[in-house]
């Protein structure tokens, strides 16, 4: 059994009995609305579509993440300890300065979610989250929906299916680095989830508390301005913080550095557990990939670990509006690429040559001269068939792109986060729609 032929089933159950799948996703739509599944205020949207992995899959993916955290670890490495190697990075001298303090704990990436475009012939990573990392509850409640689905019911006299933990799995992580760095979670130790007020997933927060408490800690949601550092110990108003679990990226944190001094002196001394702690940075931003393909800078790396960045990173360079070659080659061939501001998220900034006009794609290069972007080579999202029913419950198939992305909890493969969209970009800025992962296999018989 494949992926393929599985979905060929599901499309050909669709059509057999259209009614009867609209009517339950419309169900469906009800119990999201109605979920802790939300994104800027509003229900995550979601498509009617199952994305189906064999084991043989996934069990690829476990070994190209892994391959690529290997090499990513001997670049952290090299960043901790090389300080000509610190000078290819455009961080500030507080960021570098946080990057280097240690958080305790030998995990330098504790939550990471790899996005990549994934399809029957290819596999290219476009962009490595391991700062304030998210999208966990909405996978979790669309899954929970489709597992009890009408669809996911029918197919299951002929499939298996089960899907990924994103929850406790990441208690769990987070308790062992809270361990390593000394800690004693059977303490009832007090946690606080950070992020900066109206900035945060509020919902996804609210649902690690629960779950966070039931482990036994004292959790709090806060934001990092809220923090006190007093006697070797860090607060939340009088209550003692042992942990944080970060998800307040490190660029907001460095905007905030004057109104946040108490937080980061209490990381600086090692007076607090950090879950992620900075270090994490080298690899998020996103001119870790232009530096993977300079060979003069990654001279460390062997030569199967330099085939395996040239097959699965887009070739990537930091821009220089001052290079007129390179300025000259990226608006004469617009079509080939793509640019990305350095440290944003959430696809602001991002722009993709083949969508716009000469005139257009040229005025968007004028005005990023003075920030810090990448250029990169243009892949092409993987497109699939994929079923719409509209607000007026029409139904047809129509193509969509896909982007895949692989949870690693400590450099552990620990679920798979599907959205699709019709435009090259697929995110809140454009068009995302969440679809729930099933891991499956044909039954005996």
């Amino acid at each position: 059994m494949t992926s393929d032929q599985l979905f060929s089933h599901y499309k050909n159950l669709i059509q057999q009995e259209p009614q009867k799948y609209i009517e339950d996703y419309k169900e469906i739509k009800k119990t999201v609305d109605n979920s802790s599944a939300i994104y800027d205020g509003e229900p995550v949207q979601f498509l009617y579509q199952p994305v189906f992995y064999t084991e043989k899959e996934v069990s690829f993916l476990k070994k190209v993440t892994a391959r690529l955290s290997a090499i990513l670890k001997q670049v952290i490495e090299h960043y901790l300890n090389d300080a000509e190697f610190r000078s290819y990075f455009p961080f500030p001298r507080l960021m570098e300065e946080l990057i280097l303090v240690d958080p305790g704990y030998e995990q330098s990436f504790p939550m990471a979610r790899f996005d990549i475009f994934y399809g029957p012939e290819t596999l290219k990573f476009c962009e490595l989250n391991t700062d304030g990392t998210s999208g966990m509850n909405e996978a979790r409640v669309i899954q929970n929906c489709f597992q009890k689905s009408q669809i996911i019911n029918d197919l299951s006299d002929e499939y298996s299916f089960r899907t990924y933990e994103l929850f406790y799995s990441w208690i769990e992580a987070l308790t062992e680095n809270y361990r390593a760095y000394g800690g004693c979670p059977e303490d009832n130790p007090g946690l606080a989830i950070v992020d900066f007020a109206g900035e945060g997933v509020e919902s996804e927060f609210e649902e690690f508390q629960k779950r966070f408490q039931k482990q036994g800690y004292r959790v709090w949601i806060c934001d990092p301005r809220e923090l006190e550092y007093r006697k070797k110990a860090l607060y939340y108003k009088n209550q003692q913080v042992d942990v944080i679990y970060r998800r307040a990226t490190t660029s907001r944190l460095l905007e905030e550095a004057g109104d946040i001094e108490d937080l980061l002196k209490a990381y600086r001394q090692g007076d607090v557990c950090m879950v992620g702690g900075f270090v994490s940075q080298i690899i998020h931003n996103k001119v870790i990939f232009s530096i993977l393909h300079d060979e003069n800078k990654v001279d460390f790396l062997d030569s199967e670990d330099r085939e395996f960045i040239a097959e699965h990173i887009p070739y990537t360079a930091l821009f220089d509006y001052g290079d007129r070659a390179q300025r000259r080659e990226v608006l004469n061939n617009k079509d080939h690429y793509i640019i990305k501001p350095c440290d944003w998220f959430a696809c602001h900034g991002v722009h993709v040559g083949a969508d716009y006009t000469a005139d257009e794609w040229a005025d968007i290069i004028e005005g990023i001269k003075d920030e810090d972007y990448i250029v990169q080579e243009f892949c092409p999202p993987p497109r699939r068939e994929m079923l719409t029913i509209n607000p007026e419950g029409d139904w047809f198939f129509e193509e969509y792109n896909i982007l895949t992305g692989i949870y690693l909890y400590n450099n552990t493969f620990q679920g798979i986060y599907n959205r699709a969209g019709r435009e090259n970009i697929i995110g809140s800025v454009v068009e995302s729609f969440t679809l729930p992962a099933f891991i499956t296999d044909q039954k005996e018989g």
